[in-house]
């Protein structure tokens, strides 16, 4: 019987991670929004070349995206769907862990499944190819996970790698992990009130801490990253960037509840059934109760600061199990709350993965006819696979195609040396050159300061240093609307713009301009 037990756990798992893996990588894809889709594709081209983030070019977003992506493709080659095993990779890992924390809390064999398989439904495929806030959050999340293993098995060994995680995490992006570690420090001083072994769970935090800072500091070293850049585009321009949105944020509550009413209604009912584990005081239930509670919490709050798409209703399914698991009742005739909020899960899920899956809204590709979509080997047999379809040519994606491959024959015939600029972020890979940009990719406000904003002189400078030290003089922009993209960081009587094809611009630096002396 034993074996028995044995061989249905394994095929759970198994078939966990083949539906987690490939859920994300048919929806990864299906149509495009070419600067979030291609930014780390990008990233990771950057450091296989042996570029260094913040020194070869200027960074707001996470480092170790760049090596993840660059990492995979050294093992599978620079291809897209490479790009895409990565992001799958990672949906099937932390629905593994999400699964492996449903069993751990003693929730039965079909809901753990039936709760994690809608969970990887909703994690990663709604933008499907790796993306900063998704990698942050569930290195997040992972913590969570941990930190409520620790609490319901009593060890403390769980508590020692939260702050990898978290570390890991803010490599990736520096929200939502930031409130993580707000979050977990409260919720690690609860936990110490009345701790059974107050040494071995400090020892253990201690020394995760100790080792994760040594391992943040060994990256740097090895990457050979200069700690004052990171400084100043990671953690003083992007904190800026922060402070601006936190000051000018407008909290709409009706607009608020509307949107996530699927995530605050089963969220409220958790807040009720820690309220009575509080009364009945006890502890550990409690505690992870407020866990959950409080990770669903704060992913509410970044993703009404964030400017990206909604992608946190993979929470729902979550906050079902934790009432299904906490809700003394369980299923019977009498507990028609649970029954409703099940229900409510299930047509949530189905909902958003029509929403967010099935019409790409995240790529803002909700009205489109994917069956327009042309396979992107069509421009380089690197994009094999991925159904080439975008919101700014729904009706027509051969011309961009058409557009796109014009600017590639334009490039491959620019003598001398130039940067490349533009939103079409595979072209350097597709290419193969370094495409000498100071930046990896161009978003005003929010990848680089503008004139009227905070460390705009940084910025400026950087710009200029990596010019002349890669002896540019002239850039070549590709992309509808970004010929005049420069303009809003240098005075336009600095270059002469001419135009090379549909969508292909060159700007020649003049040696009269100041600006660049």
């Amino acid at each position: 019987m034993q074996n028995i037990s044995k061989i249905n756990h394994l095929l759970i798992y198994l078939s966990l991670i083949l539906f987690s893996f490939f859920v994300n990588f048919y929806y990864a894809n299906l149509g495009i929004e070419p600067v979030d889709s291609f930014v780390l594709y990008n990233g990771g081209f950057k450091v296989s070349k042996n570029l260094i983030p913040f020194y070869d070019y200027w960074l707001v977003t996470g480092p170790l995206m760049d090596y993840l992506n660059a990492f995979f493709f050294k093992i599978f080659g620079v291809s897209w769907r490479s790009y895409v095993i990565h992001s799958s990779f990672t949906n099937a890992l932390i629905s593994t862990l999400i699964l492996i924390l449903f069993f751990q809390l003693k929730l039965g064999k079909f809901f753990s499944l039936f709760y994690a398989l809608m969970f990887s439904i909703l994690m990663y495929p709604s933008v499907g190819v790796p993306f900063v806030d998704h990698h942050a959050t569930i290195f997040v999340l992972a913590s969570f996970c941990f930190f409520i293993l620790g609490i319901n098995n009593k060890n403390n060994r769980y508590f020692f790698v939260i702050p990898f995680f978290l570390i890991l995490g803010f490599l990736c992006k520096q929200t939502p992990t930031t409130y993580g570690v707000l979050a977990i420090f409260f919720l690690g001083l609860i936990n110490l009130y009345k701790h059974n072994d107050v040494k071995s769970y400090l020892y253990n935090i201690i020394l995760g801490s100790a080792l994760s800072i040594i391992f943040l500091l060994s990256f740097f070293y090895i990457a050979n990253i200069p700690i004052s850049n990171f400084l100043t585009q990671y953690i003083l321009f992007a904190s800026s960037i922060g402070d601006y949105r936190l000051s000018n944020w407008q909290f709409d509550i009706s607009g608020f509840i509307h949107q996530f009413k699927f995530v605050l209604l089963p969220l409220l009912y958790l807040f009720y059934l820690a309220f009575l584990k509080f009364k009945k005081k006890n502890k550990s239930q409690l505690i992870i109760l407020l866990s959950i509670i409080f990770f669903t919490v704060l992913m509410l709050f970044h993703q009404s600061l964030t400017m990206n798409e909604n992608y946190i209703f993979f929470v729902i399914p979550i906050l079902t199990a934790f009432i299904h698991i906490f809700n003394e009742n369980n299923l019977n005739k009498k507990n028609l709350i649970l029954y409703f909020i099940i229900g409510l899960c299930i047509f949530s899920v189905t909902k958003y993965h029509l929403r967010y899956n099935e019409n790409r809204k995240f790529h803002r590709l909700e009205k489109t006819d994917f069956s327009k979509a042309v396979d992107a080997s069509a421009i380089h047999k690197q994009l094999k696979g991925l159904k080439w379809i975008t919101n700014h040519y729904q009706n027509d994606p051969r011309t961009e195609i058409e557009n796109i491959n014009e600017s590639l024959q334009i490039l491959r015939k620019e003598k001398g040396r130039f940067s490349i600029i533009t939103d079409y972020l595979f072209i350097p890979a597709v290419l193969n050159v370094n495409d000498m940009s100071p930046n990896q990719w161009y978003h005003p406000t929010v990848s680089f300061p503008l004139k009227d904003q905070k460390y705009y002189e940084d910025y400026k400078t950087f710009f200029i240093k990596k010019l002349e030290k890669n002896k540019i003089k002239k850039i070549l922009i590709v992309g509808n609307g970004l010929e005049d993209l420069l303009f809003a960081t240098f005075d336009k009587s600095c270059f002469k713009k001419s135009q090379l094809g549909k969508i292909t611009f060159r700007l020649e630096l003049k040696d009269s301009c100041k600006e660049f002396k």
